[in-house]
């Protein structure tokens, strides 16, 4: 077999994505403003409506997984590309009621900035998920989780990496966080997710 004739110098790319990885959650973790984390989650959890994610890039594919897995639990949540708000989805999002998230690495994102105009001219509130604190988004948003651009090394050609771990990980912050808000239990979820091993516990 091949592998048999690896030596432990090689997969020198795997081990160092392993390790910024890692060091990129501990960072994050040490430097998050959890005061402004508090109120990101209060906002969250006083949504008398849907919670509405959005996005555009692999800040997006996570905004998507952010919304399924609320909507798991049995929290109302829809997803919107970054992209299709001005495209007839503004009418997805009831002011006073619905909470949109974005998600944007940069905080910069044109697509995502144009959108969240719209949507804080029709009195939605909006929350966001970034890498910059003096970003555009972070701005105009009514709080924001930053996860700091300065944590992460990213590797292959700036490829998003790093910034994708941290991102879900904010996300499963927030989900964790909101289940145990509203106190909802594995049988909710059981009921929401009838197929599969996973709702069986196996």
């Amino acid at each position: 077999h091949p592998c048999a004739q690896s030596s432990p110098a090689e997969m020198e790319a795997f081990k160092t994505s392993l390790k910024n990885d890692v060091e990129a959650v501990a960072c994050v973790n040490e430097r998050l403003d959890f005061c402004e984390a508090e109120i990101f989650m209060e906002l969250l959890d006083c949504c008398e409506g849907q919670l509405i994610t959005s996005g555009i890039g692999k800040s997006g594919i996570v905004a998507l997984r952010l919304s399924d897995s609320l909507s798991s639990v049995g929290i109302a949540s829809t997803f919107v590309h970054a992209a299709e708000w001005v495209h007839g989805n503004l009418g997805k999002a009831v002011p006073k009621r619905d909470i949109v998230i974005f998600l944007s690495h940069s905080g910069n994102t044109e697509e995502c900035v144009v959108a969240v105009g719209h949507l804080l001219a029709r009195g939605l509130k909006v929350l966001v998920i970034s890498g910059q604190k003096e970003s555009k988004l972070v701005k105009l948003s009514s709080a924001s989780l930053v996860y700091g651009r300065e944590c992460l090394k990213e590797g292959l050609f700036v490829i998003p990496l790093a910034s994708v771990v941290v991102q879900e990980m904010l996300c499963n912050a927030v989900v964790c966080e909101l289940v145990e808000r509203k106190g909802i239990t594995q049988s909710v979820f059981q009921a929401n997710h009838p197929g599969g091993a996973v709702s069986r516990g196996d």
